[in-house]
C-alpha cells in the first residue's frame, strides 16, 4: 500500500499519541494487550483504511529510514565541529519523529575492567 505524506504524518501524530508502544520506560510497554489495544486504537483513528500489520510494517520502514538519518546527525555533531557542520535531515518525517530522539541515546556502559576491579575492592 502507498502511503501519502500526510497520511505518514497523521500516523505519527496518533503513534506519539500511544507511548507503551514506542517508549520501553512506559509501565504498559511490556504488557501485549495494552500494546495491541494501543495497535487497535491507531488502526481506527487513522483516516487510511488498512490493518495492524500493514501500520506495523510502515513504522519499521519509518523507523529504518529515522536511525539512519539520526546517526548521521549524531556523527556530524563530532568534536570540533560547529553548527554549520551539524547535517540537518530533510526528510519529510524527521522532525515528526522527534519525539523519539531521547529514546534512541545509548545507556552509559561500564568497562569490564571497572567493574572487576570496584568487585575485587569490595572483597578486600
Amino acid at each position: 500500500m502507498e502511503w501519502s505524506n500526510d497520511e505518514v504524518i497523521e500516523f505519527l501524530q496518533l503513534y506519539e499519541g500511544y507511548p507503551q508502544i514506542w517508549n520501553p520506560r512506559h509501565p504498559g510497554h511490556k504488557n501485549r494487550n495494552i500494546v495491541h489495544d494501543a495497535w487497535k486504537e491507531i488502526e481506527n483513528k487513522l483516516s487510511v483504511k488498512t490493518d495492524i500489520t500493514e501500520i506495523k510494517k510502515k513504522k519499521d520502514s519509518l523507523m529504518a529510514t529515522y536511525r539512519k538519518l539520526l546517526n548521521k546527525v549524531k556523527a556530524s555533531k563530532g568534536t570540533g565541529s560547529g553548527t554549520k557542520d551539524v547535517i540537518q535531515p530533510d526528510w519529510f518525517a524527521y522532525n515528526a519523529m522527534s519525539f523519539l530522539h531521547g529514546i534512541y541515546v545509548a545507556k552509559k556502559t561500564i568497562s569490564t575492567e571497572a567493574a572487576v576491579a570496584s568487585s575485587i575492592n569490595r572483597f578486600m
